[in-house]
């Protein structure tokens, strides 16, 4: 992805005296706004002025590679479960396909944002999973760019579980999966 640092970040990054810092913009029904800073911070890089917060939930973001060929880049962000609203968001909405915006900016030496913090890594929600033990809960979220619907195919399948999901108590699928033959339908000429 093509990027340009403005001119207030270069003359910043040249005093040696810089901070970087993340803000994640995640797109559930009400959006989440955080940051990995130590305290919040305003931004409208979203569009529009947003406090993003500091709350200590973002946990990490791992690493991505970038390279000129259209492939299926993806991260992951770990958010704490400690706090039950995030949990419950996750399994009661339909998180998957939502959009997930990553910024990176740079704050002065008077902990404010310099200008024109760049877009990241733009993407959306894949999967996630919950990890829960007796010390520790997290919520990863997979997070894949825009090529990782390339080659998804879309469309109902030929399984119980579709065909019962869209028409409750329709047995026409039950056996599909041990009919692993081409049918032909129609004449045959």
């Amino acid at each position: 992805m093509a990027r340009g640092l403005s001119s207030a970040v270069k003359t910043e990054l040249a005093t040696g005296n810089i901070s970087p810092i993340l803000l994640v913009y995640i797109g559930f029904a009400t959006p989440l706004y955080l940051t990995n800073s130590g305290f919040p911070l305003t931004s409208s890089v979203s569009g529009s002025s947003q406090t993003y917060t500091a709350s200590g939930h973002l946990q990490g973001i791992s690493n991505t590679t970038e390279t000129n060929k259209p492939t299926k880049n993806s991260l992951q962000i770990s958010l704490s479960a400690v706090d039950q609203s995030y949990v419950s968001v996750i399994l009661n909405e339909n998180i998957i396909g939502k959009e997930v915006k990553i910024w990176k900016g740079y704050l002065d030496s008077s902990n404010a944002i310099i200008s024109d913090p760049f877009l990241l890594y733009y993407g959306t929600i894949d999967e996630y999973k919950i990890n829960d033990s007796t010390s520790t809960a997290t919520i990863v979220l997979n997070i894949t760019s825009h090529w990782g619907n390339f080659d998804k195919q879309n469309g109902r399948t030929t399984t119980d579980n579709s065909q019962q999901r869209f028409f409750s108590g329709d047995k026409g699928m039950e056996f599909a999966s041990l009919t692993v033959r081409d049918l032909r339908w129609g004449r045959a000429d």
